[in-house]
C-alpha cells in the first residue's frame, strides 16, 4: 500500500509544523486579554436550528456542529457549495475535476456519500436515483448560514446516518430603502460569474430576490460549465405576531464531465454532457401563542430533472461530433408537509413534530443511431415516508441534557425508531464539554429499494465526546472523538446488494482558530477516520484510513482595507472514495488578495484570487484531473 502522503510530505509536514509554532505565538504575543470570549460556543446569541429543528443556543448543543456564516463565505469569494464545505473539519469533498461546477460528492466523517443528508431551507435535496446530493445548483449568494451536524441525526431528521448539512437562505428585507449586492468575476478560460440580489420591505411585508449566472469554457479538458439561477423570498407579517414566508428558486447547471476514450482506452469516443435542472419552493407559517409556544407549519417541494447525455467527440466510432449516442434521464419529485410545536421555558425547551413526504421518479434511456435508435421508458417509482419526533433540552446549572426520539415509516423499507441522548457541561467560563450517544439509520433510496426489495436500512450506534475551549489565550480549540458501529451495512460491490456487512469507524475531528493579532490569524483543522469492515469474508477491510486537513493563514490591515489569505487543502482518500488510479500527492493552495473600498453610494471589495498556485494534483480518479494554476479577478458592491 502506498504510504499516505500526509506523513511523508515535506510541504504538508512543514505547514503543520508552522501552524503548531505560529498558533502559540499568535496566542501569547498579545499583552492584554480579549475583551470578550472568542468562541461562539459561549455566546447565547449564536442559535442553531439543525440540532433539534428549533433555535437553540450553541452551548447547549451536544452534537459535533459547525457553522459557516455569510461573512465567511463572502470573504472566500467561492463559486460552489462544495468549495465552501471543503474547508470545514469533518467534511470530505472528493472533487470531480475542481471546475467551477461539478457533481462533487460529500462525505461526513468518512461515512458513505448517500448517508449524508442535505437540506435547503429544510427541503431535502438528496436524489432518489442514487441517494446522494448534487449541490452545484445552489447559488452561494443566497446563503445566510450553513449548519453541519457531523454524525447521525436520525432522532431529528430520519434517514441521516452520516449527518446533516442545513443550508439556510438569506432573510427577506425589513427596510423601506432597499439594500443589495452586485458581484462580478472573470478568470482564465473565460470563467466568469455575475450575481445581484435585492432586499427590502416594511412593517407588513418583506422581500428578497437574487439572480446570477456562472459560465466557463473549461479549465481542464474543455470541461465547460454554465448555470443560470434565480431565487426569491417574501415574508408577510400577520396579526398576532404570525408570519407567512414563501420562497422558491430555479437553477439549471450544465457541464461536461468525463471523456471516455482517453480515460478508459476505448474506441467509443464520447463524453458526458450533463444537465441538472432544479425547481424548489417552500411555504412556512409561524404563530407564537401563550407566551412560550410556537406553531410551525411547512409545505415543501423539490423537483430535479437530471440528464446525462453521452455525445460523440467526432474522432472515432461515436459518430459525427456532438451526435447523441445514448441518454439517461431521471425526473425526481419530492413533496412534503410538516408541522411542529415548540415550547420554550426558562430552563426547559421541548419540540414535538411530524412530517410526511411523497417521492416520485420517472426515468428513461434513449439510444442514438449508433446503438439504436430506441427509447426505453421505465415504470414510475413512488415512495411515502412519515416521521414523528420529540426532543427536549433541560438546563440544570452548568449542565444541559437533550433526549430525543423519532419514529419513521418508509413504504419501501422497514420501520425504524431512533433514540438519542446528548449532554453538555460548562466546566468553566472558557471550557465546554460535550457527549452524545445516538442510534441512526440510512434507508435505501427509491431506485435501490426497487432494485433490491429485501434490502434493509443500515443501522448505526454512535458515540461522540468533545471539548471546546479558549483556555489558551487568543486560541479557540475544538476536539471531538467519535466511534461508529454500523450493522446491516450494504454490500454494493456485487448484485444483488445485501445487508451482510458490519462497519466500525472511529477517529478525531480537530479545529483550531487564533484570534487576530496585528492583523495575522491562523485556522487549522484536521479530521482522521479509520474503518474496519467485516462483510462476507471477501470484502473485509482493516484500518482503511482517510483524513483531511486545512491550513488557512490570514492577514488584514484595517487602515488600508487590505486583506490576504493563503489556504491549503489536503485529503487522503479511503477505499470508498477513490479509484485505483487516484492521486493524493499534493496539498492544493489557493491565495486571495482583496481591498475594501467605500464610496458615497456603496461599499465593497476588489479581489484577486489564484487557485492551485503550486500546480498540485489531488483527485480521487485521474480521469478527473484538477486544473493547474488559474487566476481570476472580481469585485463586490454593497448598497
Amino acid at each position: 500500500m502506498k504510504y499516505p502522503y500526509f506523513f511523508r510530505s515535506r510541504q504538508l509536514s512543514g505547514g503543520m509544523l508552522l501552524s503548531l509554532v505560529l498558533a502559540p505565538c499568535l496566542c501569547q504575543a498579545a499583552s492584554e486579554p480579549a475583551a470578550a470570549p472568542m468562541s461562539m460556543y459561549f455566546d447565547d446569541s449564536q442559535m442553531v436550528e439543525v440540532a433539534t429543528r428549533a433555535p437553540k443556543p450553541l452551548r447547549q448543543v451536544a452534537e459535533n456542529v459547525s457553522i459557516i456564516t455569510a461573512e465567511e463565505i463572502e470573504a472566500m469569494h467561492p463559486h460552489s457549495v462544495a468549495e465552501i464545505l471543503s474547508r470545514e473539519s469533518g467534511v470530505f469533498v472528493p472533487f470531480s475535476g475542481r471546475e467551477i461546477l461539478g457533481d462533487e460528492p460529500l462525505y461526513l466523517l468518512g461515512t458513505q456519500r448517500q448517508q449524508a443528508l442535505m437540506l435547503l431551507d429544510g427541503v431535502r435535496i438528496n436524489l432518489n436515483s442514487n441517494g446522494v446530493v448534487v449541490p452545484n445548483f445552489i447559488p452561494v449568494g443566497i446563503i445566510k448560514r450553513i449548519e453541519i451536524i457531523k454524525g447521525p441525526a436520525s432522532s431529528v431528521w430520519g434517514s441521516a446516518l452520516g449527518g446533516v448539512v442545513n443550508i439556510i437562505t438569506k432573510d427577506a428585507g425589513k427596510s423601506s430603502i432597499p439594500t443589495g449586492t452586485a458581484s462580478m468575476s472573470y478568470g482564465e478560460a473565460n470563467t466568469r460569474e455575475l450575481t445581484a440580489d435585492l432586499a427590502g420591505g416594511n412593517d407588513k411585508v418583506g422581500y428578497y430576490a437574487y439572480a446570477g449566472n456562472v459560465d466557463s469554457d473549461g479549465l481542464k479538458n474543455d470541461r465547460y460549465s454554465e448555470r443560470n439561477a434565480v431565487y426569491g423570498k417574501m415574508q408577510l407579517n400577520l396579526p398576532h405576531s404570525s408570519t407567512l414566508v414563501a420562497s422558491g428558486g430555479y437553477s439549471d447547471p450544465a457541464y461536461k464531465a468525463l471523456e471516455w476514450s482517453p480515460s478508459w482506452n476505448t474506441d467509443l469516443d464520447i463524453y458526458d454532457d450533463v444537465s441538472n435542472d432544479n425547481v424548489w419552493g417552500t411555504l412556512y407559517f409561524d404563530r407564537p401563542f401563550a407566551d412560550r409556544f410556537n406553531l410551525h407549519l411547512a409545505l415543501q417541494r423539490y423537483e430535479n430533472d437530471f440528464t446525462n447525455e453521452r455525445r460523440s467527440l467526432g474522432t472515432g466510432v461515436g459518430g459525427p461530433k456532438g451526435e447523441m449516442v445514448w441518454l439517461d434521464n431521471w425526473k425526481d419529485i419530492n413533496t412534503s408537509v410538516s408541522g411542529a410545536l415548540n415550547w420554550a421555558g426558562e430552563n426547559v425547551t421541548a419540540n414535538l413534530g411530524a412530517e410526511t413526504s411523497r417521492s416520485e421518479i420517472d426515468s428513461k434511456t434513449t439510444l442514438g443511431v449508433l446503438l439504436g435508435p430506441s427509447t426505453t421508458i421505465n415504470d414510475p417509482l413512488k415512495e411515502e415516508r412519515r416521521g414523528v419526533y420529540a426532543n427536549a433540552t433541560y438546563v440544570l446549572g452548568k449542565f444541559s441534557i437533550t433526549p430525543g426520539l423519532r419514529y419513521d415509516y418508509h413504504s419501501n423499507s422497514n420501520e425504524i425508531t431512533s433514540p438519542s441522548l446528548g449532554a453538555t457541561y460548562q466546566v468553566a467560563d472558557d471550557t465546554l464539554l460535550r457527549a452524545s450517544v445516538a442510534r441512526g439509520f440510512s434507508a435505501p433510496y427509491l431506485v435501490m429499494a426497487k432494485d433490491y426489495p429485501g434490502l434493509k436500512p443500515e443501522i448505526i450506534t454512535a458515540y461522540q465526546a468533545g471539548i471546546e475551549t479558549y483556555r489558551i489565550p487568543f486560541l479557540t480549540s475544538k476536539l471531538t472523538a467519535f466511534y461508529f458501529n454500523i450493522d446491516d451495512a450494504w454490500q454494493t460491490t456485487s448484485s444483488p446488494n445485501t445487508n451482510e456487512g458490519k462497519v466500525r469507524r472511529h477517529g478525531i475531528d480537530l479545529d483550531l482558530r487564533t484570534q487576530e493579532f496585528h492583523g495575522l490569524s491562523l485556522r487549522s483543522n484536521f479530521t482522521y477516520s479509520t474503518e474496519d469492515s467485516m462483510g462476507d469474508g471477501s470484502t473485509n477491510i482493516e484500518g482503511d484510513e482517510t483524513y483531511t486537513a486545512n491550513l488557512i493563514f490570514g492577514y488584514r490591515h484595517k487602515p488600508s482595507g487590505i486583506r490576504a489569505e493563503l489556504a491549503g487543502n489536503y485529503i487522503w482518500y479511503n477505499a470508498n472514495m477513490q479509484m485505483d488510479t487516484h492521486d493524493s500527492d499534493d496539498i492544493l493552495w489557493d491565495a486571495i488578495l482583496s481591498k475594501d473600498f467605500s464610496l458615497p453610494a456603496c461599499r465593497g471589495d476588489l479581489f484577486l484570487k489564484a487557485h492551485n498556485i503550486f500546480n498540485g494534483n489531488q483527485m480521487w480518479d485521474v480521469d478527473y484531473p484538477n486544473p493547474d494554476r488559474w487566476v481570476e479577478v472580481g469585485a463586490m458592491f454593497k448598497f
